[in-house]
């Protein structure tokens, strides 16, 4: 579990809308949740529960712009992870997951903030960029 703590927020149930494949690794997977509107460059925690009661958590970066109504997830999947193969080869449409944020937002650029801006990411780590 995460050591944040309560200040991280409640976990809320999200349903997943939609799963695209962005490249053979990366998966796109679209949830709808209660959350609170986010700002480019926020992620969420998702936590995992096993029938046997163990707990994965994972924090993935949002890719959807603030605003749509859906968050989006951009993840790869990592052969000996806990978490990404589950999301790669378990997880369907309709299937509920937990999740809470959006978190973070110490590193976020506003168009207020003027310019100009570089941008450098790469894998999966270009999802807050396309926020």
């Amino acid at each position: 579990m995460s050591a944040g703590g309560a200040h991280d927020g409640p976990w809320h149930e999200a349903t997943i809308t939609r799963i695209a494949l962005v490249t053979p690794r990366i998966k796109s997977f679209f949830l709808r949740a209660p959350l609170a509107p986010h700002v480019a460059g926020q992620h969420v925690d998702v936590r995992l529960t096993a029938e046997d009661g163990y707990i994965a958590q994972r924090s993935y970066s949002i890719a959807s712009a603030p605003g749509q109504g859906e968050i989006e997830l951009w993840i790869e999947r990592l052969d000996d992870g806990e978490v990404s193969p589950f999301f790669h080869d378990i997880v369907e449409v309709g299937d509920t997951i937990e999740l809470r944020g959006p978190l973070g937002g110490h590193f976020v650029w506003r168009p207020e903030d003027g310019g100009p801006v570089l941008l450098v990411a790469g894998g999966s780590g270009i999802a807050p960029l396309a926020a």
